[in-house]
């Protein structure tokens, strides 16, 4: 896709989401910021033992989707993160956004260590960073700010201090950020240099449309939050996080993504490259967690790796 060909994103929810009287504000100021939070999913002791669990079972990953270091995709073998992915509180939320029918594409593992720099402003809309091809495709309506949302849940505390995510108020209006543009930095194998820059190897700069643009600092958030506390967004608003400034703790967090039901993931590919590492997508399939679906374009999975079925609140 040409620079002249990028599309215009809209900013709105779907024509078809159920709005519910209580969070009715946290979706209009979704709509205008572009993301919501934090909203409370776990109490803190509660979280916690989530993520002692979730430490336990990652040692493990013979029954993980992929034989690679990237933690994608782990709630097809990690429990906790199975029911995690359909929380009720975050399906109500997404079905307020993307509209009755939402799958769930990925999960990733987001710890930032002791010393760990920040994370640059980013912004995303079709994942075609990673290796110049599109992982998401939309089919019933035109690219909007509101196709893939992000459910970014914290287990320890994120403070200025421990790397808290940060977002640019309303960004998810313009196109900041540049996918399509050729760059190399981050598509080949990963190693210590690529390890220095703040996108997991990749440097976002070299998307930048205009690289002298810089946030204005009154639309910059840092978002600090619990243990057990989410925020949900857009990944086409503009973020990034604090560094972890300190000797000994690690933050935790776990994003998950969504679709509606409409867009095609993976589009055309049985495997993907990010990060340095490639994955088989011969095992993979989208998770149904509200809604139906109708469509025929994406695998679906039921179960998870130990024969569990993904729970569907809204089914």
């Amino acid at each position: 896709m040409t620079q002249t060909e990028r599309p215009t994103p809209a900013a709105q929810i779907s024509a078809n989401a159920y709005v519910p009287d209580d969070i009715k504000a946290d979706i209009e100021q979704f709509s205008r910021d572009g993301f919501i939070g934090p909203i409370k999913l776990y109490e803190p002791e509660e979280a916690a033992e989530l993520i002692r669990e979730i430490r336990i079972n990652n040692q493990d990953s013979s029954r993980a989707l992929y034989q690679n270091s990237v933690n994608y995709d782990r709630h097809f073998d990690i429990p906790e993160l199975s029911r995690h992915v359909t929380h009720p509180t975050i399906i109500k939320y997404l079905t307020a956004i993307l509209g009755p029918d939402v799958l769930n594409w990925r999960t990733e593992w987001f710890p930032k260590f002791p010393g760990a720099k920040a994370t640059e402003w980013h912004q995303v809309r079709d994942y075609s960073y990673a290796n110049g091809k599109p992982q998401l495709l939309p089919t019933e309506s035109n690219w909007n700010a509101y196709i893939d949302i992000t459910v970014w849940t914290t287990f320890t505390p994120a403070t200025k201090d421990t790397a808290c995510m940060k977002f640019v108020r309303g960004s998810q209006r313009d196109w900041i950020f540049d996918e399509h543009k050729t760059t190399q930095q981050g598509r080949g194998d990963f190693n210590v240099e690529q390890a220095k820059t703040g996108f997991f190897g990749y440097d976002f700069s070299d998307f930048a449309i205009d690289p002298n643009w810089e946030p204005r600092p009154e639309d910059v958030v840092e978002l600090e939050m619990k243990p057990g506390e989410a925020v949900i967004f857009t990944a086409s608003c503009v973020h990034g996080s604090t560094p972890n400034n300190t000797e000994r703790e690690t933050r935790f967090a776990i994003a998950s993504r969504y679709v509606p039901t409409h867009v095609r993931v993976y589009p055309e590919q049985d495997s993907f490259t990010a990060h340095g590492a490639t994955f088989d997508l011969s095992e993979y399939g989208s998770v149904l967690v509200a809604g139906e679906n109708r469509y025929e374009h994406n695998r679906i999975r039921t179960e998870n790796n130990h024969g569990v079925k993904f729970a569907n609140p809204s089914a």
